[in-house]
């Protein structure tokens, strides 16, 4: 560990334990380079006086008369690189940090701290300035206030870190733009590095001075809780009702066996008494409470209490006994429904997060979102639908709202809260009729047409399937959070991936939001509506699956996406199959079994079925190869036939060496798959 040095001005003065630096530059001459001349600051690489240090310029400054200079010239970011030492990994206490900034009109700023000494380990927290002016401030999985500043003009900057309690508050020019706890709750450095923000064409170009910190060090009294976290969506629905949790820290040096926990929220209270723990000092503990409350515009707060701890009566320190969390209700735009495919793999280390993620969209957003998950490299793969959004991101984890940008799953929250505010073009409704003895699901689309739309809109009809299991290593889930090296991920159920091995049996993965079938296929049904819609129109599009005798239609999803001519989702609709049935089927006459896609892009059909002594297979398309494998419902390969090249024919499929009963037809057309249940009389 370097030296630390405490630069007041024209003095540098070591300090102990380094709980305070001052540094306005005006001590350093032009074009010295700030971690050469100031041992407390680093590069992200550790080599000093290079391109990545950041040298002191006088072009611009806030106190007279220099300032530290950052300009970055490719979108990658850099060359500066430098880092603020805070001496230590401070995770109690408070501390304030404090710099001056310049942002030149037309371009951003970026900078970001760092939760370990050993940088590039932990971010936790960024800060990004783009083009726009405007601010957004948020850690590795959450996004939490966006605000104004002044570009062409020196602001303020200042963050106060409450780190007891996880507290945090920025400012800009001495007013808040918000309170928010943190993911990881820990401070160890500033990393100061120019990058091109929020995807916009103009590269950072900014100015730093008056830098300062200080920590405050907490003693620790004997007895003493804390509450730490509220677990609550930051932007609930109105009208939705939630549960939080609530996590409570050990902030004295005796150890905590009990404690009542109550929340308040628009004056209805919730109380849990927690006994039989033994929570060590600096040790956190998670609650869960046993009932929840309804959201309402009333209100846009929750408090949480702590109280009797180790018994009746107060703690040593009653300042950290309740903690309050805000809220931003809203309100979606009626019948809106925010479509969410996430690309995931078993194989992939990281594909947890995006675990985590889906399921807080499925808790926090039930109704208003519909979440799909598309598997790669693993037994649950559908090859169209993987193949539609492989091109689309590119790497696993990743999620697309609405079709919008690839992203990382942990930062769908915000683009689905603003998708939710878009009103649709058209609101969906989803009706089904089910034969189980056949196996045939008819599913219609009703789109009720709030503008009018005049171009070439699509629909697709996707079915999702939840708590998947199988056994075999495929079905393991790959986990590069065990450990904890990579911080905690924690599900909704209180599950931290971290506290499961590298690789979580199949005995234990029950995978959700699974996406079992697309139909017609990925781009959604060519011709759904006619050229012309006007405002008040409804259409229904018709779909017809199979269902795999494998599948659980109790645990199954009805998922309708409405695409926009350039591809993109204008919305969605979601609903259980057996809400789809009660809907009820709109449409007349039957449409035939085993026939997967519907209007004048017919694929293929299978009939009769029920057929005795033969079936019809007509293909409408030219393909080079044609196979067909027929399959009982064990899973025995009982008949196979190749039938080469076919170009918009009828076959038969001979069936006298089958006896009566449920058989599936696999089809292959030039690698295009298809299955269709056949019953044999």
């Amino acid at each position: 560990m370097k030296n630390k040095l405490l630069s007041l001005g024209l003095l540098a003065l070591p300090v102990l334990g380094f709980s305070q630096y001052t540094q306005n530059f005006d001590a350093l001459q032009v074009g010295d380079y700030i971690a050469v001349k100031d041992a407390q600051w680093t590069t992200w690489s550790g080599n000093t006086g290079g391109t990545e240090d950041a040298q002191v310029n006088s072009q611009k400054s806030n106190s007279p008369n220099h300032s530290l200079y950052f300009n970055s010239t490719s979108s990658n970011g850099g060359p500066q690189d430098v880092v603020l030492e805070f001496g230590a990994e401070h995770n109690t206490g408070t501390l304030t940090f404090e710099q001056a900034l310049y942002i030149e009109t037309g371009r951003g700023a970026y900078f970001n701290f760092q939760a370990d000494q050993t940088i590039g380990q932990s971010w936790a927290l960024n800060a990004s300035f783009n083009e726009d002016s405007m601010m957004l401030i948020y850690d590795d999985q959450t996004a939490f206030y966006e605000g104004k500043f002044s570009p062409g003009t020196w602001f303020d900057f200042k963050l106060v870190a409450n780190l007891n309690v996880n507290s945090w508050e920025v400012f800009i020019d001495n007013v808040s733009i918000g309170v928010f706890q943190m993911t990881d709750n820990r401070l160890a450095s500033l990393n100061l590095y120019p990058i091109n923000n929020y995807g916009n064409n103009n590269l950072s170009r900014y100015w730093v001075d008056d830098v300062y910190y200080n920590h405050v060090p907490y003693t620790l009294p004997t007895k003493n809780a804390g509450v730490y976290r509220i677990d609550v969506n930051p932007n609930p629905i109105n009208g939705t009702d939630v549960t939080p949790s609530v996590t409570v820290r050990n902030l004295g040096t005796t150890a905590i066996t009990s404690f009542d926990i109550t929340v308040d929220y628009n004056g209805t209270q919730v109380s849990q008494s927690v006994t039989g723990v033994n929570i060590p000092s600096l040790g956190t503990h998670d609650v869960s409470l046993p009932s929840g409350f309804t959201i309402s515009n009333a209100d846009t707060s929750f408090l949480a209490t702590v109280s009797n701890v180790n018994g009746p009566g107060g703690d040593d320190d009653p300042n950290d006994d309740d903690k309050t969390v805000y809220i931003n209700v809203f309100n979606p735009e009626p019948g809106k429904v925010v479509v969410v495919e996430e690309g995931t793999g078993s194989w992939c280390g990281w594909c947890p997060r995006g675990t985590v993620a889906m399921e807080y969209l499925a808790r926090d957003y039930k109704g208003f979102a519909a979440g799909i998950a598309v598997h790669n490299g693993d037994p649950m793969v559908h090859t169209a639908y993987d193949n539609g959004i492989g091109a689309l991101i590119s790497g696993y984890p990743s999620a697309l709202v609405d079709r919008g940008s690839a992203m990382d799953p942990s930062g769908i929250f915000g683009p689905v809260t603003q998708s939710l505010l878009v009103p649709p073009t058209a609101v969906m409704t989803n009706g089904a009729r089910y034969n189980p003895t056949t196996g045939a699901f008819e599913v219609s689309i009703s789109a009720a047409f709030q503008d009018a739309a005049n171009q070439n809109w699509k629909v697709a009809c996707v079915l999702t399937e939840d708590d998947v299991t199988g056994t075999g290593s495929g079905w393991s889930q790959t986990n590069y959070y065990a450990g904890g090296a990579q911080g905690d991920l924690i599900d909704p159920n209180g599950v931290n991936w971290a506290n499961l091995p590298s690789s979580v049996p199949a005995s234990q993965m029950p995978y959700n939001h699974v996406a079992r079938s697309i139909a017609p296929g990925f781009n959604g049904q060519p011709n759904s509506f006619p050229t012309s819609v006007a405002s008040g129109d409804t259409h229904t599009v018709h779909f017809s699956f199979v269902m795999d005798p494998s599948w659980d239609t109790s645990k199954m999803h009805v998922i309708g996406i409405l695409l926009k001519p350039n591809g993109e989702v204008d919305n969605g609709s979601t609903v259980t199959i057996s809400e789809a049935i009660a809907n009820g089927y709109v449409g007349a006459g039957p449409i035939s079994i085993g026939e997967n896609l519907i209007g004048p892009d017919v694929r293929v059909k299978l009939y009769p079925n029920p057929a005795s002594h033969f079936a019809k297979l007509y293909v409408d398309g030219n393909f080079e190869e044609v196979k067909v494998s027929i399959l009982d419902l064990g899973g025995k390969e009982v008949n196979n036939l190749s039938l080469g090249h076919v170009d918009h024919g009828e076959l038969t499929l001979p069936l006298d060496n089958l006896s009566k009963g449920v058989y599936l037809v696999h089809l292959d057309l030039d690698g295009y798959k298809e299955v269709h249940r056949l019953v044999v009389k």
